[in-house]
């Protein structure tokens, strides 16, 4: 278990709090994580900067699935599970935002309310503000601020919009697809773009009728399932899969009952073995150079995507691009190209 975290006043700086967050600092992890969600642009990138070297957690595990799945119960189940194993344990929850305000129902920090208390927890809940594929775009440098104050297990849960989310990926070592019977049609079930990323199947509400069949279509769908079916080999691309000589990770289905406690050893125990699996030395230095290639891109086009945003807001570029549109001056193709920087 890692050292209790320290307390104390803390600087606005985002270097100090860094380095205060380094201490174990909880009060230090905040600020930075309110930082980095901050509509200052300028303030944001200044965290960004200060969290870029601190370390990841040791490990760090994406929950995603289709609303009504269990994903919050199941959450909240893991973190006592993992508080028993003397594991300090980090949350970040991301609920969606509205389109037009901004605001978000943080609804996942309620339903682990009885977590408050505990010193060796940290719940962040985050709205998503209109980013894709399931997460906040603050995501990625809040697991540093987790990591570097010294929690040892990020739990990582998207908003629950359904397939598209598969952004979980590039932040989490091991995907937890979560999945629960009676949504839909089984067979579009195993067509689902979701289903291809996870490492690990977990079938809630396990004592209900049905959960035991879908657990086994899980099964069989794996089994049969033509090419590769390991996500972080494939994620490495094809070249790397024809010279890579090591075993292959098959997904694993766990049935779990949050409500009645069962099942969350045995969920334990497989994200242990995807966890030892990842730690196979060519690969783990393989991922960790893709997911390092992954991030620049990321950044890169986010940092992309806000110089555009100031360009194009109201009252700037935009509103005479516009004008120009609508009185038939200029066509709407060569009004992008103007925004992007080219000419008509």
């Amino acid at each position: 278990m890692s050292a209790a975290p320290a307390s104390g006043p803390t600087s606005t700086s985002p270097e100090v709090l860094a380095a205060e967050c380094l201490q174990g600092s909880r009060r230090a992890a905040a600020r930075l994580i309110s930082m980095l969600e901050s509509a200052d642009g300028g303030a944001a990138r200044a965290a960004s900067r200060a969290v870029a070297r601190l370390p990841l957690p040791a490990q760090t595990i994406g929950l995603t699935g289709p609303p009504g799945a269990g994903k919050s119960t199941l959450l909240d189940y893991l973190i006592g599970l993992l508080r028993k194993r003397n594991l300090r344990v980090g949350v970040i929850a991301v609920d969606p935002s509205s389109p037009f305000t901004g605001g978000a129902l943080l609804g996942d920090r309620i339903r682990m309310s009885q977590h408050g208390p505990d010193s060796g927890v940290f719940i962040r809940s985050m709205g998503s503000r209109g980013a894709s594929g399931g997460l906040a775009a603050a995501a990625s440098d809040a697991l540093r601020v987790l990591g570097g104050a010294g929690f040892d297990a990020v739990l990582l849960e998207t908003v629950g919009a359904g397939q598209s989310e598969i952004e979980v990926v590039n932040l989490a070592d091991t995907v937890c697809v979560v999945q629960v019977a009676g949504l839909g049609d089984d067979v579009q079930l195993m067509k689902m773009g979701i289903l291809e990323i996870a490492d690990v199947f977990v079938v809630t509400k396990g004592d209900r009728p049905g959960a035991e069949d879908l657990k086994l279509q899980l099964e069989r769908a794996i089994h049969e399932a033509p090419g590769e079916v390991c996500r972080a080999i494939r994620q490495l691309g094809p070249g790397f899969a024809a010279s890579f000589q090591g075993p292959r990770w098959t997904p694993e289905v766990v049935l779990v009952s949050a409500l009645r406690a069962q099942g969350g050893d045995e969920l334990l125990a497989a994200f242990e073995r995807h966890r030892a699996y990842l730690a196979t030395p060519a690969l783990a230095e393989a991922l960790r150079t893709s997911r390092a290639a992954r991030e620049i891109a990321w950044r890169a086009t986010r940092r992309l995507g806000d110089a555009l945003n100031e360009r194009l807001a109201p009252g700037g570029d935009l509103a005479a691009l516009a004008a120009d549109c609508a009185a038939g001056r200029l066509d709407v193709e060569s009004a992008v190209a103007r925004a992007l920087g080219g000419s008509a």
